[in-house]
């Protein structure tokens, strides 16, 4: 059975704004790699287990992404099934905020800002991040 912890993520708007963001952003980045020169040639220098490995990812990415867009009865549903699209959901939290966090160190070097709230620092986020850390893996 799925911790109710991780069901009670998805009941709460901004949290479930946050999974989705976060989803958004993993499968933008592994659909980027199509679009440019250097990804293309990246991907094709593979070996073609990690090409299939990459490719799974992907595929996993774009329906968890379908099922966070869902009416929520058919998301919790999805959601309550087993624990991989949850350990999917923990890995795109922490390269969200990972990202978010080398950002923001560009931004203040690149035109000297001073220093503010961090973007990174977002509660929700790290909220999520703890319980989705704490919980993802089958007991």
């Amino acid at each position: 059975m799925i911790n109710p912890q991780l069901m009670d993520l998805l009941d709460t708007n901004n949290t479930l704004d946050i999974l989705k963001d976060s989803v958004a952003y993993q499968l933008q980045k592994m659909q980027s790699v199509e679009k440019t020169a250097d990804g293309k040639e990246w991907y094709q220098d593979l070996p073609q287990i990690v090409k299939d490995k990459f490719n799974d990812y992907k595929e996993a990415y774009e329906n968890i992404s379908r099922i966070l867009k869902s009416d929520h009865h058919v998301m919790l549903n999805e959601m309550s099934k087993g624990y991989y699209y949850w350990r999917l959901l923990r890995s795109s939290c922490n390269t969200y905020q990972n990202d978010l966090i080398e950002f923001e160190q560009q931004l203040v070097q690149e035109f000297n800002l001073k220093e503010t709230k961090a973007i990174s620092n977002n509660e929700i986020l790290k909220n999520c991040i703890k319980i989705l850390t704490e919980h993802a893996v089958e007991d």
